[in-house]
Order: structure tokens, then C-alpha cells, then sequence
């Protein structure tokens, strides 16, 4: 389990239902390995993000048009996020990791971590995992790039797009990341 890590459990019917709300008006964005799977995953995790965000008392405006293919958010008024969400089987651990395609053409300020707990059935999602951010120039220049067809060696995992990954344990915390986004840091 990773420390600091904001958890939704369960993740409740209610945010299941306004992701599901969400999924038809998602284009399916080309090359995708999952289609509508992929826009309800996503959809899960902004609806997470957006409940986190304003529980922090901070004010955030969903991209639409033509900006929402470089940002999802933004956040007080200035601070461009993308929310990446991966669904897994098993409870992150600090040394997972959390990943971007190198292939996209985003540029937010930050990137912001989801992950959802599911069990077998691939909409059986039980817990949602608030991991942290990690701001683009700091990616790009820590992160590992991975190309299709790589293997990782530590879990053998086959890599299935051209990606840059960071481990959870090199994110911006929760904690941090609001002071960020309030102008504290």
C-alpha cells in the first residue's frame, strides 16, 4: 500500500453513475485498446478527482472542445491537469507505476495519478486510489521511457504503447499537490 493516499472505498454507485453519464459523449480516441472501457476507467477516475478536488474547498472547470485532448481540468483558474487513471487487480504498491504515452501531444502543467481497484469482471470496481501528480517537465526528465513491445523485467509485464512511466513513490504527495494548486508552494 502506498502512504498519503487518499482512498474511496467502495467507490459508491453514485460515481459509477455519473461516470457512466459521461462515457457517449467521450469520442474514442484512435489507437485505443479498449474503446468505451477505457472512457468509463477515465471517467471513474475524473469524477474521483473532481469529488477530491473540491472537498479541498478549490475550484476546478472541465475542459471541453478541442483543449479537452491536452487537459481534462483547470484547476483554480490557472493550473492545467490531465488525469491518467489504470485499473488494477491488486492494491498499488509505491513501486508500481504510473504512466503517460510518449505518443500524446499533452502538455498540462501536471498529471494527476488515479487507480482503481477492480475484481475479475472489468467493471467491478471496489476502490479508488487518489496516488498524487507529477508536473510534465519533471516527468520528461525522471521518468523511464518504455517502447512498445519492451518487457519489465521486475514483473514481466509486455509494455503495449510507447510510454513514459514514474513509480508512485516519486509523485507529489496529496498534501503537497493542494499547496500547490492554493498557492502555498
Amino acid at each position: 500500500m502506498v502512504k498519503k493516499v487518499k482512498t474511496y472505498k467502495p467507490i459508491s454507485k453514485e460515481i459509477i453513475w455519473y461516470a457512466e453519464e459521461r462515457v457517449d459523449e467521450i469520442p474514442i480516441l484512435n489507437n485505443s485498446m479498449r474503446g468505451k472501457k477505457a472512457n468509463l476507467i477515465g471517467s471513474i477516475g475524473e469524477v474521483l478527482f473532481e469529488k477530491y478536488i473540491l472537498e479541498k474547498g478549490l475550484s476546478l472547470e472541465k475542459e471541453r472542445g478541442e483543449e479537452m485532448y491536452n487537459h481534462d481540468y483547470v484547476v483554480e483558474s490557472k493550473f492545467k491537469i490531465d488525469v491518467k487513471t489504470k485499473d488494477r487487480t491488486v492494491v498499488p504498491k509505491s513501486h508500481y507505476d504510473c504512466s503517460v504515452e510518449t505518443q500524446s501531444k499533452q502538455k498540462p502543467d501536471y498529471y494527476y495519478f488515479v487507480s482503481l481497484l477492480r475484481s475479475g469482471d472489468w467493471r467491478s470496481f471496489k476502490e479508488g486510489y487518489m496516488l498524487g501528480a507529477i508536473d510534465y517537465k519533471t516527468l520528461h526528465e525522471n521518468g523511464e521511457i518504455w517502447n512498445k513491445g519492451d518487457t519489465d523485467a521486475r514483473n514481466g509485464m509486455r509494455i503495449r504503447r510507447d510510454c513514459i512511466s514514474i513509480e508512485i513513490s516519486k509523485l507529489i504527495t496529496n498534501d503537497e499537490f493542494i499547496e500547490i494548486l492554493k498557492g502555498g508552494v
